[in-house]
């Protein structure tokens, strides 16, 4: 204490003291704690989540020693059916921004909403990815885990009340500290973090997801014990020549990549055409047409953890591994995730994308070593390939390379890797891809590459369109006074609510003139007999395409705008009129008014 006495009075003789030093001073501290707190909750809500995916998969699809997906049995194809449905049904009624690969929306959290989430993501989440990828959904951990950490970050931010560039860094750290848990790769997570999500390097970003990656390994490893992600033998370069090798196996991977994209993006494209199909109908139909394949193929469904290992190790498993049965591995695991994730089901693509990228190097390998026998053994060309795999897929080469080496320890494997992965992104920048997460923002307004989309569709928010002095009709009303209304005012169109004042339909004068051509009594008749109920919403924190989309789905020129949190709750109205308004140069943003 007298130390810290002196050092005060010594401070105070200062003309620059301030007591604002010492404030930054214990803001840096409590900035460090809210990482260690994020680290420590998001490496638990990794270990539930892990358990809650066993839980479900030893459920429904154990039969004895011999998992029943694995077996191939009939009875199991309407599995993943059933998991998309349920995933589907959580998604769409408690926390719809949970649907999605789970990257790149937590992305779009960081650059469209300051990183707020909301606490339910961690909930919906967890849940609906375990019923995606437990009933044998072919996708991965990674990405749902991602969104958890960065929705418990988030939280623990907006709890404290931080500012919102520390709420970003907070949501970054918790997905990085989710990371770091599933995969046991801390420095991989922190620099998916910086290298993907942040996208910037600040030395107190790096020292509060560093400590938020640690302290989630570190719980993971006391909940789980110390268990590799992913159990290799070690591999290297048996002769310098081999580097000849893997720059043909970078020359493969590119348009792999590429083409794994495309598929995966047309996938999504193709189910969003059916606008009369339910939302959480889609998963369902996607898992059903997943669980067929599965009875031909069994080996591409769920995440691929068994799958991945036996080829990293062949003897351990005495299923022959043929050239022509990698090729359909690679084609059916493609196929089989594309409709998984296109279809609105619940997960990741990173264990995908490493599954396809070792059956890839699996296959040149076998190859090679016909050829040249005294190289080195296939599992290394198959972990090198899942690693060009993902560096092209997610568009993160460091973040694959730490990765791998993380995954094998063994640094003999990062020199061909360092080497092809360099190979693998020249090849995808020169054919124009950009990976799959900018591809998904761009659609959205987000352009990773350079800044924000312009056009106001892609980046105004609902909120900021939106009439906020909304002119309702209670349900109660009768028609004939909803005409006197109508007369009196210059919209044609109005909420209905209940005696609550919840939002329960919506009447236009369609329904009223075909209330009068049906002969009802305009003085008896209330609005609530005649009105829609199918009303279509949208939240403040919609973007302008997802809500013109909206009133494409349920061709109106109308929509409400209700709170994210209660759905009844209205908040406010956007019509064409609205919409185009953003287009006027004298328009301007709800923030700079």
């Amino acid at each position: 204490m007298r130390l810290w006495t002196k050092r005060l009075l010594l401070l105070s003789r200062k003309k620059s003291f301030s007591f604002l030093n010492l404030i930054t001073l214990s803001e840096e501290r409590t900035l460090m704690m809210l990482a260690v707190v994020v680290g420590l909750s998001s490496g638990i809500c990794a270990f539930l989540f892990k358990h809650m995916i066993d839980g479900v998969y030893h459920f429904c699809c154990e039969d004895g020693t011999k998992t029943a997906i694995m077996a191939g049995q009939w009875t199991r194809v309407f599995l993943p059916a059933i998991g998309g449905l349920l995933g589907g049904l959580l998604i769409y009624y408690f926390a719809r921004e949970a649907k999605g690969h789970g990257v790149p929306e937590a992305i779009y959290a960081l650059r469209r909403r300051g990183g707020r989430g909301r606490p339910r993501v961690v909930f919906v989440k967890s849940v609906a990815s375990a019923f995606t990828i437990g009933t044998g959904g072919s996708a991965g951990t990674e990405g749902p885990i991602i969104q958890i950490g960065a929705a418990v970050g988030s939280s623990i931010g907006q709890l404290f009340k931080v500012t919102p560039a520390y709420l970003k860094t907070l949501a970054a750290a918790g997905a990085a500290g989710g990371m770091a848990a599933v995969f046991n790769a801390p420095i991989a997570a922190v620099i998916f973090a910086m290298e993907v999500l942040l996208r910037e390097f600040t030395t107190q970003a790096f020292s509060m997801v560093v400590f938020s990656s640690v302290i989630a390994s570190v719980t993971s490893h006391i909940l789980l014990g110390d268990n590799t992600f992913l159990p290799t033998p070690s591999f290297g370069i048996e002769h310098p020549a081999e580097l000849g090798l893997y720059f043909l196996l970078a020359l493969i991977a590119a348009p792999l990549s590429t083409l794994f994209i495309k598929v995966l993006m047309w996938m999504e494209e193709f189910f969003d055409q059916f606008k009369k199909i339910a939302d959480p109908v889609k998963p369902m139909i996607g898992g059903l047409c997943v669980g067929l394949m599965g009875i031909f193929v069994p080996k591409i469904m769920g995440a691929g953890y068994f799958e991945l290992s036996a080829v990293l190790s062949p003897e351990k498993d005495p299923a022959a591994w043929s050239i022509g049965f990698l090729l359909v591995l690679v084609a059916g695991k493609m196929i089989a995730t594309s409709i998984t994730l296109g279809s609105g089901g619940s997960g990741g693509i990173l264990m995908p994308s490493l599954f396809i990228g070792a059956m890839m190097g699996s296959l040149f390998g076998i190859v090679a070593k016909g050829v040249f026998p005294n190289i080195a053994p296939t599992g290394a060309y198959a972990l090198v390939g899942m690693g060009l795999v993902f560096s092209s897929v997610a568009s993160a080469p460091f973040t694959a390379i730490v990765m791998m080496f993380e995954i094998t320890q063994d640094y003999r494997i990062v020199l061909p890797l360092m080497f092809s992965v360099t190979v693998t992104m020249i090849m995808c920048r020169q054919m124009g891809e950009m990976g799959l997460y900018a591809r998904v923002l761009l659609k959205r307004g987000v352009n990773l590459a350079g800044g924000d989309v312009h056009d106001p569709v892609m980046t105004v928010t609902a909120k900021e369109v939106m009439v906020k002095n909304v002119e309702i009709v209670w349900e109660n009303m009768t028609v004939e006074k909803l005409t006197q209304i109508i007369d009196q005012s210059h919209h044609t169109g109005f909420p209905v609510v209940n005696g609550q004042g919840e939002l329960i339909g919506i009447v236009t004068y369609v329904e009223i003139h075909k209330a009068y051509l049906d002969g009802v009594d305009l003085k008896e008749t209330l609005i609530g007999h005649i009105m829609r109920q199918d009303v279509p919403v949208s939240f403040p924190d919609d973007v302008l395409v997802d809500v013109v989309r909206r009133m494409e789905e349920f061709h109106t020129d109308r929509i409400s705008v209700v709170e994210a949190d209660n759905p009844k709750r209205l908040i406010g109205f956007i019509t064409r009129a609205n919409v185009m308004a953003a287009y006027q140069p004298s328009f301007k943003r709800a923030e700079s008014r």
